[in-house]
């Protein structure tokens, strides 16, 4: 189920004091569309309204085609709102894995036009960070998933229901139907993060953070359960205790950019300075990173030839991110600029004897993923440690 896309912003003030597209064709029977009463005035449609009756016909009447260009009136009507933009991209993700199979690319493309619109537009927004997590699933490359749990059928029709209901914006039937969800299996975490979300949009943080925390009881590492966590935390008035769950989203999945983004707007809101660089892994010439990331990769073949798979994607890493900080104390010897931004921040992390811990966070990928729950277990004491006193200050 998509979950809201909005911060607790009220909350962090207290902490400072599209293109049209055709008709969906879906492997589901599609409803008749209604025919649309001439326009009465010249009135501006409202966007919200439209968002709405677009989720409404969405989720609770299966109307796909209707949904569909509620969807785009409402991206029409207000272009610049990357919410109402997001939550159509994610129409088009969800509606992808229901069309007839020549349609599929189609819409994975559509979704994909908006989130990346989305995260070229505002970056560093939180809800570019769930552009970017969009991206990522769609393209293969989310590494971690929820614990999958096999939950008895009936469980699993409720908890259909309640997310349709949920989608729908009638919380409180949803809420209702989470409950009964979740007792029908009871170890699935991400259940009870959609129960504990359904009472943190009705406003019930105290009941939501309870949820929130039983979720982590039955998995320490779910990403999202710690991000929802954290907004409940700060509506009670525990900034703190919301900057470290959000620190923990982050250590659950380092490729989380939904959960750094959180991070950031509630670390910068909070005083702390953010000192994240995004790693851009291209050798480009004439730039500082760009000749690093030569030397890196460079040293990286070097070191997988030499060790012929006998050791661990770490330790490949760290002999390349080595190779490559030597040939920027080098540099910074013989010129007058240092190495960029990437490579000053792993610079950082490796004077502050967290260079391990900086590999895992800022580059991983794959291979380093299949690594990373046993690191994960060993060292995340560290892990959180090394974002809260490097990457935050």
């Amino acid at each position: 189920m998509f979950r809201r896309t909005t911060l607790a912003l009220t909350t962090l003030a207290w902490l400072l004091a599209a293109t049209q597209a055709g008709a969906v064709q879906t492997t589901q029977k599609l409803k008749t569309a209604q025919p649309v009463a001439p326009a009465v005035s010249f009135e501006r449609p409202d966007a919200q309204e439209l968002l709405r009756e677009a989720k409404a016909l969405w989720h609770l009447e299966s109307d796909f085609t209707g949904a569909l260009a509620k969807f785009n009136a409402a991206v029409e009507a207000a272009p610049k709102d990357n919410d109402i933009r997001l939550q159509r991209g994610h129409f088009f993700e969800a509606v992808s894995t229901l069309v007839v199979p020549e349609d599929v690319a189609k819409f994975r493309e559509r979704a994909m036009g908006d989130y990346q619109h989305i995260a070229n537009s505002d970056p560093d927004s939180l809800v570019a960070g769930m552009a970017r997590d969009g991206l990522a699933r769609l393209n293969g490359q989310s590494f971690y998933e929820v614990k999958p749990v096999v939950c008895p059928t009936t469980a699993v029709e409720i908890h259909s229901r309640a997310d349709s209901l949920y989608g729908a914006r009638r919380f409180a039937d949803a809420a209702a139907e989470y409950e009964k969800a979740a007792a029908g299996c009871p170890e699935a975490s991400a259940w009870w993060v959609d129960f504990a979300d359904s009472h943190y949009v009705l406003e019930d943080y105290a009941r939501a953070r309870e949820l929130f925390v039983r979720a982590l009881s039955i998995d320490p590492w779910n990403r999202e359960a710690h991000r929802f966590l954290a907004d409940a935390e700060l509506q009670l008035r525990n900034g703190e205790a919301a900057v470290h769950q959000l620190v923990l989203a982050v250590v659950s999945d380092p490729s989380y950019e939904s959960g750094w983004m959180a991070l950031r707007l509630y670390a910068t809101a909070m005083g702390r300075k953010w000192n994240r660089v995004y790693g851009n892994r291209k050798a480009e010439p004439r730039t500082a990173d760009g000749a690093l990331w030569v030397a890196y990769q460079n040293a990286k073949g070097r070191e997988r030839g030499a060790q012929e798979g006998a050791t661990s994607a770490l330790a490949v890493e760290r002999a390349a991110v080595r190779s490559a900080l030597e040939a920027a104390h080098e540099t910074e010897a013989g010129a007058t600029s240092g190495p960029g931004p990437f490579w000053s921040m792993m610079s950082r992390a490796d004077r502050a004897g967290f260079l391990d811990e900086a590999i895992f966070i800022h580059m991983l990928d794959s291979e380093l993923a299949a690594e990373y729950p046993m690191f994960r277990e060993n060292h995340a004491p560290r892990l959180a440690a090394y974002l809260e006193t490097v990457i935050m200050e």
